[in-house]
């Protein structure tokens, strides 16, 4: 799974994951869901023993009109 900063991950950084629910153990990703309970307990399934951290993924739309005027 993908390694991310401890800051969280802002969503540039975890483009595959947008609309979705990420949990993280020691800056990686170890568990992925449409709710925060199933990345949590996926999480738990390869590391039982830490707690992750869960968090939004949110989709980002990108504004074409605003970037074809720049």
């Amino acid at each position: 799974m993908k390694k991310i900063s401890q800051s969280h991950a802002a969503s540039e950084d975890l483009p595959s994951y947008a609309g979705r629910w990420v949990a993280v153990v020691r800056g990686r990703v170890t568990g992925v869901g449409w709710t925060a309970e199933e990345a949590r307990q996926a999480a738990k399934r390869s590391r039982p023993k830490e707690e992750p951290r869960v968090f939004f993924v949110p989709v980002v739309e990108v504004n074409r009109d605003a970037s074809e005027k720049s």
